[in-house]
């Protein structure tokens, strides 16, 4: 049976189209072109039938559908490395905390998830205060305590990654000003060292994207699960800079910017269960390379930079 057209929406078409490949991966318009043909046939090939308006991620189709598992998702993924291993580690939290993962094709980077409500995330409870925003970032904090396994031999450290960002910073503090608070460039270099020479920072599998958005309400047993994963062998405080910028209404309306940040960085460590310390130089480092990645690009979003080095400076010790 034929499946109608399939409907691309057009802020996922405008967000793709911005994207930039890695070598040897199609470009957001490549795969734009390729995606209704793409979906098409693994529709036809896993026998499921289209059951409801197309959504999407940042970069990902997702198509809510009917199939023998009963009311399913179908995510399509723009082919990028942070998304490489998501059903390997879907398989292996087995929808403890996350997601179910009901079938995979990594050929054609296409996901077949449980169907969870689309129109209840985290960051909705949180905003419209039937949950409580501190209560969210404690439920953002268990995520990460039931997410916590020992990392697999495939998945991506972090150590690598900051051996990389040591040696940006160092050529960045060495070379031309920036516009960057320099103490900030050397303190993040200070720390990393540290981290390093402190040893297990590839221990453990994380979900390296785990904010209020990508969190969803599962209807039956009724709990909150992850979705989205970007996955890292990394310790588990370096998972929690996303849900301190997703909090940014909330701390940007409170007294003390500063104590807004670190009461739910306190909060995220606690109930998690990770060092404070460790965290705080994790997340601090982490803002850092994020914000230096945004004023690298050609449009810089100079607002999310202010907010990143706002929470970052309310991390930097007096």
């Amino acid at each position: 049976m034929p499946h109608r057209p399939l409907p691309v929406p057009a802020e996922l078409v405008r967000l793709v189209s911005e994207h930039v490949p890695e070598p040897g991966m199609p470009t957001g318009r490549q795969w734009l072109d390729d995606l209704p043909a793409l979906a098409a046939g693994v529709l036809q090939d896993w026998d499921l039938q289209l059951d409801g308006p197309a959504r999407h991620g940042f970069s990902a189709l997702v198509l809510p559908v009917r199939s023998s598992h009963g009311p399913a998702a179908l995510k399509i993924v723009w082919p990028h490395p942070e998304g490489r291993e998501e059903h390997r580690a879907l398989r292996l939290w087995g929808g403890h905390g996350a997601v179910r993962l009901l079938a995979a094709d990594p050929a054609r980077w296409a996901l077949l998830l449980e169907r969870l409500d689309a129109d209840r995330t985290l960051r909705a409870e949180a905003l419209g205060s039937a949950l409580g925003e501190l209560a969210a970032t404690e439920e953002l904090g268990t995520l990460v305590r039931i997410l916590d396994r020992p990392a697999p031999p495939w998945a991506p450290t972090l150590s690598q990654q900051l051996h990389r960002l040591r040696d940006d910073l160092g050529r960045t503090v060495a070379g031309p000003p920036v516009e960057f608070p320099r103490r900030m460039l050397q303190e993040a270099r200070t720390l990393i060292g540290e981290l390093l020479d402190w040893g297990g920072l590839d221990a453990r599998l994380t979900h390296g994207d785990l904010h209020h958005g990508n969190v969803l309400w599962r209807p039956d047993p009724g709990e909150w699960v992850a979705i989205d994963a970007q996955v890292l062998a990394a310790e588990p405080g370096w998972t929690f800079e996303p849900a301190l910028l997703e909090a940014w209404p909330a701390v940007q309306r409170a007294t003390s910017v500063r104590r807004a940040v670190r009461t739910r960085l306190e909060i995220l460590a606690e109930v998690a269960g990770v060092d404070l310390d460790r965290a705080r130089a994790l997340t601090l480092v982490r803002l850092v390379r994020d914000a230096l990645w945004e004023l690298e690009v050609e449009h810089v979003d100079r607002e999310r930079v202010t907010r990143l080095v706002t929470v970052a400076k309310s991390l930097q010790e007096s």
